[in-house]
């Protein structure tokens, strides 16, 4: 539901992570001012939990050893309101240090010896931390009791929990006693904590999450709906659901915002902020997008030293174009101006003047898509790993991502849970990514989508499991499908290759040869007999390059398709059995990316919305909004390399868009490098009118609106 309240509104967001040392000489004043400069309209600043930025008489209370006389809350909470701007106050009840704990140990987590459980990897830390117990006091009553403190004497304007989440199994005795009363069951002991046997231990610690959550809400919210709660989930890119038993999906209703971390790093791709506001406004529409990143620190690691600064650029655009909210993180110093290394402390200045200059349009956008990108939960719960090398679904996501950029295609999520016949209604053309863990019930909205004249594309195992892993004989979508799983696994890593058999749409750029590359694990299929296929690409065996005189295979051709066009009902879909769009990304070899590109031109009929002659790292965004639309461009041109040091800008850009409607009514660059002209409009039949536009150079960013009349 949209909301009037503030935190329903763009955010320009900074935060402090204050170290204990920096209380000292603390300017409210100061740090109002570098917000004021900066255009920043909330503030996220530390109250407590590990170390209390005020004074309490709580039983836990830890007050900052360099604390004095200060009121800096009440400072900052006063300086900012003068000022328009919100102060969020951060807590973090995950662990304390030794004192506390010994004071009170039976609310603290504990390991299967009875050992406690110091937090992730503070044990390595001169100070670690007692990891707190999910249904311990500490993290429910006095967390409650201290945001009373907060909201009492401070009025701040809202809540942001850090790390609510605890990692692994506690065997303390609250959790034993609460467990065997819930389920009837001990806690299960040994093993791999990721494996099946925590399957239903993981489900009950999120649902003490969940509790935990929606409790800190209700006290939150005592104080006024215009009090805001939201706490640090990592989502999408960071899957830690199997050690956490915490994702975005659980915390969509609790929240007030979607906000998870996505710090800039090598191995996240240039188009990763676009890809997760774009997830994040598929999981909850109604709600603000918001990016946590900082401009200090490559993946959060470095936190003294300031990441490069074109890279980070690249990163808040990319945002910004799919209608994020930015929240900057800065961890150590009164604020960006005043830290140890400020060469970036005016980066994101310009960035967040131009999200306020134009917030009511670009706080309203919606994709307008080509294709819609199925999201299964069950899938990345099972088979996604934050280790690019183990992940088996995320990987998947992003070369398809890579290959709908390289074609300048738009696209937007459809997360499972939004999955219906009304949700597929207006989709064009479903992909659906290594989605392996289906249930019937997603099988039979897919194929009655395709029946009724969807167009499908898919890779790789999807469908092959029920929606808790458990294997199935065969696809679940193999009439859709139109071909038959046969058991048997094929290694085509570094031997491997595929077999043009006859030319068709699919094979266009292959003129020329023969073989194309093949990677990875290859699932070998046959036609279903009677279905309506056509299999333009064969398997070809591994063909061992030693000794080089035998390095042939007695044929080429084999029975088992790489790729199947399917036509089902009044629709059609393509299938690769193997991991054709994850090849895009981790392997990189053109061939993946052009039968994929094949295979979209082919469903979507040659119809797409935006169309350019600029290289394809130049990222087009574009969305409705507001009365119009508007059109992003983000240029990731560099050396090749990351991370990105310098942009390359490009030059005498083309851009043709069709857009609903008859003649354009209103043409407005919101921000360029140079000039950009609206060079002719051609009527098209339908309803649609097709615009020429040229942008003299880009060097970073261009944004323009655009209004037709309907």
């Amino acid at each position: 539901m949209k909301t009037n309240h503030w935190y329903g509104n763009q955010l320009r967001i900074l935060q402090t992570v204050l170290r204990e040392p920096d209380i000292v000489g603390y300017d409210a004043r100061s740090v109002v001012k570098y917000m004021e400069e900066i255009r920043a309209n909330c503030l996220v600043i530390n109250a407590g939990g590990v170390v209390d930025f005020f004074r309490n008489n709580l039983e836990t209370a830890n007050p900052n050893p360099f604390m004095t006389n200060e009121e800096i809350l009440k400072d900052l909470v006063e300086n900012c309101h003068r000022k328009g701007i919100k102060v969020i106050a951060r807590v973090d009840f995950r662990g304390v240090d030794k004192r506390i704990y010994d004071l009170y140990p039976d609310w603290f987590a504990v390991d299967e010896n009875g050992q406690p459980l110091y937090w992730g990897n503070s044990s390595a830390s001169p100070n670690p931390l007692y990891t707190a117990c999910y249904l311990s006091y500490y993290r429910n009553g006095h967390a409650f009791r201290f945001a009373d403190i907060l909201f009492q004497t401070y009025d701040v304007d809202g809540i942001w929990e850090n790390a609510p989440f605890q990692i692994g199994a506690c065997y303390c005795k609250t959790c034993r006693e609460q467990y065997r009363k819930d389920t009837g069951k001990d806690i299960p002991r040994g093993g791999d904590f990721n494996g099946p046997q925590y399957d239903e231990y993981r489900q009950w610690k999120a649902g003490n999450l969940n509790r935990h959550l929606r409790n800190f809400r209700e006290k939150v919210k005592s104080y006024g709906e215009d009090k805001i709660f939201c706490a640090e989930i990592f989502g999408l890119f960071y899957n830690q659901y199997a050690q956490t038993s915490s994702d975005l999906y659980q915390v969509k209703s609790d929240f007030d915002i979607l906000v998870t971390p996505l710090f800039t790093a090598n191995y996240q791709p240039l188009s990763a902020p676009s890809t997760l506001i774009k997830f994040l406004k598929g999981l909850e529409p109604e709600k603000v997008p918001v990016m946590l990143f900082g401009h200090l620190g490559t993946d959060n690691e470095l936190r003294y030293v300031s990441s490069p600064d074109a890279e980070t650029r690249i990163w808040m655009w990319q945002a910004v174009s799919s209608g994020g909210s930015l929240w900057n993180c800065l961890f150590n110093g009164h604020h960006p101006g005043v830290t140890f290394d400020r060469r970036n402390a005016y980066l994101c200045k310009d960035v967040y003047e131009y999200m306020e200059k134009h917030a009511e349009l670009l706080n309203s956008q919606t994709p307008e898509a080509d294709v819609a990108i199925y999201y299964s939960r069950n899938t990345n719960n099972l088979f996604g790993s934050g280790n690019r090398d183990k992940d088996a679904y995320i990987t998947h996501i992003i070369g398809l991502e890579q290959a709908l950029i390289s074609s300048r295609l738009q696209y937007r999520f459809l997360p499972d849970l939004h999955l219906s016949e009304d949700s597929l209604r207006g989709v064009r053309c479903l992909l659906i990514p290594n989605g392996a863990c289906l249930s019937d019930r997603e099988i039979e909205t897919i194929r009655k989508y395709v029946e009724n004249g969807g167009n499908l594309l898919a890779t790789y195992e999807t469908s092959l499991y029920r929606e808790d892993g458990t294997p199935r004989d065969d696809f679940g979508l193999n009439h859709v499908f139109g071909c038959s799983f046969t058991g048997i696994r094929k290694d085509a890593s570094h031997y491997g290759y595929q077999y043009i058999r006859d030319r068709h749409p699919l094979t266009r750029g292959f003129e020329d040869t023969k073989l194309i590359a093949n990677w990875g694990t290859n699932l070998l299929v046959r036609p279903l007999a009677g279905a309506n296929t056509e299999t333009p690409i064969t398997y070809v065996p591994q063909i061992y390059p030693q000794p080089p005189e035998r390095a042939w295979p007695r044929n080429f051709e084999t029975g088992y398709p790489t790729c199947i066009v399917n036509g089902y009902g009044k629709g059609r879909s393509v299938y690769f059995p193997y991991g054709a769009d994850k090849y895009v990304w981790s392997h990189g070899h053109r061939d993946f990316t052009t039968v994929l590109r094949n295979a979209l031109d082919y469903l979507l009929e040659g119809r797409q919305h935006v169309r350019s002659n600029a290289p394809s790292s130049v990222h087009w965004t574009l969305n409705r909004a507001g009365n119009g639309f508007v059109l992003h461009a983000v240029n990731t041109t560099s050396g090749p390399k990351r991370p990105v040091l310098e942009l390359v800008p490009v030059h005498d850009i083309q851009v043709e868009l069709e857009l609903e409607g008859n003649a354009v009514t209103e043409f407005q660059v919101l921000k360029s490098d140079a000039a950009v002209t609206l060079e002719r409009t051609e009527p098209l039949h339908g309803g649609l009118i097709r615009l020429r536009i040229r942008i003299e150079r880009l060097d970073e960013y261009s944004g323009i609106y655009m209004e037709t009349s309907r």
